[in-house]
């Protein structure tokens, strides 16, 4: 994981609420490529709404759902 984090507000397909969390730029970019992301925003003086062990959990699941779509993607293009 990077050194720098970013304040990151981003929200899913289905969720009423955005969620803030402090993310890498890379996280950030994966995150913001996923289709059932809705909203993803850098944001500066808000606060985070997930704990450190919620966005480490999320963080694994942006990396194994941003696996699954780039090689579903890799899977499309090579067929």
């Amino acid at each position: 994981m990077s050194s720098t984090s970013l304040l990151v507000k981003f929200r899913f397909e289905g969720d009423k609420k955005s969620e803030v969390a402090n993310l890498s730029y890379e996280q950030y970019s994966n995150l913001k490529e996923l289709p059932m992301t809705v909203e993803c925003k850098i944001v500066k003086n808000q606060k985070p709404t997930l704990s450190k062990a919620d966005t480490e959990a999320l963080n694994k699941k942006i990396a194994q759902a941003f696996k699954k779509s780039k090689s579903h993607t890799r899977t499309l293009t090579e067929n």
